[in-house]
């Protein structure tokens, strides 16, 4: 016991970081197991109410159009609604309106524009009765966030006793400078190469969209170059252990870097379909890349558990980086190309 609270005194944005972890997937299973959604249509001539366990609202769809550019590409959807709580004494009309990426909030319901009839008179909303799971979860991610932040500031971390051994901490300076430059470049380069061009369907035409691509991106180029590093350890021997240090100090602002691209996704998700994870191939994928490269900087533990010396454990250190980066590729060509779903868009 004693061990296990001075281990967390010690390193607590380590822990934090596992706990943020758990809460969000304690977030999860309460909307899973307490939480509904589905859709509702409206039409203009008609009110309909929607019943989800003991809460019940009325919906009459006011008015719906399209707001486009100058170019008559549609930008946004505008939903205006009129909504009757059910559950009041004294029943009162309240106004809403539903937009890309801004849902309308109401007693715990929550209303995203999903499609609409082609002569405009009706609409299509996602819904979602969620009063407790969605709180829980966004704690997780904000908890998580710190926690990535305050990691790198922590002492006694297994990132900072492999940096101190790799070359960009011996040789640091110039060449750690130009080697993030370097990185971030074609970061950059490829967030361009993979970002839609205009114009853009209007649930794309939002901040996010940058800000997810860039940081997923970011993640893809630091395992490529993980990748590489696998490649060149494996031919040549004598740099071998070297080579290993200078990926394993780059796998954790690569994994941190994907898992917050992944979690900037479903927070935009929520915002536009009204859920924050649907299992939709390309975020599963994700999900998946992200455990393979956890399970990449949890690998250390297996040289001490197996006793395998640092040569062979080198050895296992780069094959394995190799064949994680399969997962990257799988991801981002092989689901598109081959699953599709919401993500199609990226083809």
């Amino acid at each position: 016991m004693r061990s296990w609270l001075s281990s967390m005194l010690s390193k607590p944005a380590t822990w934090l970081l596992h706990i943020a972890l758990g809460i969000i997937v304690l977030g999860a299973c309460v909307t899973h197991f307490c939480g509904e959604q589905g859709e509702i249509h409206l039409r203009a001539d008609k009110a309909q109410t929607l019943t989800v366990r003991h809460s019940s609202v009325s919906l009459f769809l006011w008015d719906f159009h399209i707001v486009s550019d100058k170019d008559g590409n549609p930008v946004d959807f505008i939903s205006e609604l009129r909504l009757l709580d059910r559950r009041a004494k004294t029943p009162v009309v309240d106004e809403g309106i539903v937009r890309m990426n801004k849902p309308l909030r109401y007693h715990g319901f929550r209303f995203c524009q999903s499609d609409y009839d082609s002569d405009l008179q009706g609409v299509v909303l996602a819904y979602n009765y969620d009063p407790w799971g969605i709180g829980i979860t966004y704690a997780g991610y904000a908890l998580l966030l710190v926690a990535m932040i305050a990691f790198f500031t922590q002492k006694n971390t297994g990132f900072r006793a492999v940096l101190k051994k790799s070359v960009l901490y011996q040789r640091r300076g110039l060449y750690a400078i130009s080697a993030g430059v370097l990185i971030v470049l074609l970061a950059v380069i490829m967030t361009r190469a993979v970002t839609p061009k205009p114009p853009l369907q209007p649930v794309l035409q939002t901040p996010l969209l940058g800000i997810h691509v860039s940081v997923i991106m970011l993640a893809y180029t630091l395992f490529a170059v993980i990748m590489i590093n696998g490649i060149l350890g494996l031919c040549m021997p004598k740099r071998r252990e070297q080579i290993l240090y200078v990926s394993h100090v780059l796998l954790y602002p690569g994994l941190f870097s994907l898992t917050a691209g992944i979690f900037i996704g479903a927070v935009w998700a929520n915002m536009s379909w009204g859920r924050y994870w649907g299992w939709d191939p390309k975020e599963t994928w994700a999900l998946i890349t992200m455990l393979v490269y956890a399970a990449l900087l949890h690998l250390p533990w297996l040289k001490n558990k197996c006793a395998l010396s640092k040569g062979r454990f080198a050895i296992v250190y780069h094959v394995c980086s190799v064949v994680a980066f399969a997962f990257v590729l799988f991801t981002y060509f092989g689901v598109s190309y081959l699953l599709g779903g919401l993500h199609s868009y990226a083809n």
